[in-house]
C-alpha cells in the first residue's frame, strides 16, 4: 500500500483527508508541520518515501507557501506528486502556490480527490493517459506493470521495473545510488550502494543495444535517463 503524507494542523481538514485517502487505498499518515519534514518511524527508523504529499490549511491557519517551498526543494520530496487542500480563507494565496500539481478547496468531495491525485501523479510521472509511458520503441505500462521494446514484451523482476520506471519518468536528472534507494526501494531498506549498481546492469542487459545506452552513469555521482 503506498504512503501518502498529510502535513497541517487543522483536526478537521486532516481527517477527512486521512479517510478519504485511506478509502482510496493510500497509506495516510499525519505529519506536524512543527516537526522535521521526514517522520520518522515507531522504531525510530527513517519513514519509507511517499507515493502522494499532501498540505492542508484551515481557517486561522497560515499560509501554506512556506511549507510548500521546503518540501520542493527537499530532495527526497521534491519529485512527489503535491497537492494544497486549503480552506477557502486561503485561496488569496493560492498564486504562490505555483509549485503545487493540483489543489483542493475545503468542502470536497472524494471523487474530488481522487480526480486530484490521478491528475498530479500523471504530471510528476509524466504518464500519459492510458497510464503508458513511451519513449521511442519503449513502452512501460504503469498499470499493468508490463514493458515492451517495439512492440515486444519484455520480462522484468519488480524490483527491476521500479527502478527502469523512476528513470525514465525523471528524464534528464543525475540521481545519485543514495537518492535511488531511497526512492526506489524505500528509506526502509537497507541494502548497500552496489544493490543499485547490480539492478542497473541487469536493466541495460534487458533493454538491448538501443535503450541500454539511454541509462548514463555519471561519474562520481550515480546514474541518468536520456531521451
Amino acid at each position: 500500500m503506498a504512503d501518502a503524507w498529510i502535513y497541517g494542523e487543522d483536526g478537521l481538514l486532516m481527517g477527512d483527508l486521512t479517510q478519504a485517502l485511506a478509502e482510496l487505498g493510500f497509506s495516510p499518515r499525519r505529519v506536524s508541520v512543527n516537526g522535521s519534514l521526514l517522520p520518522g518511524g515507531d522504531d525510530g527508523s527513517a519513514a519509507r518515501r511517499p507515493a502522494l504529499v499532501i498540505v492542508g490549511a484551515g481557517a486561522g491557519e497560515p499560509s501554506p507557501a512556506p511549507l510548500v517551498a521546503r518540501l520542493r526543494d527537499h530532495e527526497d520530496l521534491c519529485e512527489v506528486p503535491l497537492l494544497a487542500a486549503l480552506d477557502p480563507e486561503h485561496l488569496d494565496c493560492a498564486g504562490a502556490l505555483g509549485e503545487v500539481q493540483e489543489l483542493l478547496v475545503r468542502p470536497f468531495a472524494r471523487g474530488e480527490l481522487e480526480a486530484r491525485v490521478a491528475r498530479a501523479r500523471r504530471q510528476v510521472n509524466r504518464v500519459e493517459e492510458g497510464d503508458v509511458v513511451r519513449t521511442g520503441s519503449l513502452e512501460l505500462n504503469v498499470a499493468t506493470y508490463q514493458v515492451s521494446i517495439a512492440g515486444e514484451p519484455v520480462s522484468f523482476t519488480y524490483m527491476e521495473y521500479e527502478l527502469l520506471r523512476f528513470l525514465v519518468t525523471h528524464p534528464g536528472r543525475a540521481f545519485s545510488r543514495e537518492s535511488l534507494l531511497s526512492a526506489v526501494w524505500g528509506y526502509d531498506y537497507y541494502g548497500g550502494a552496489r544493490t543499485v549498481d547490480v539492478h542497473v546492469r541487469r536493466v541495460r542487459a534487458k533493454l538491448g543495444q538501443e535503450h541500454a545506452a539511454r541509462i548514463k552513469t555519471v561519474r562520481s555521482v550515480g546514474y541518468r535517463f536520456e531521451l
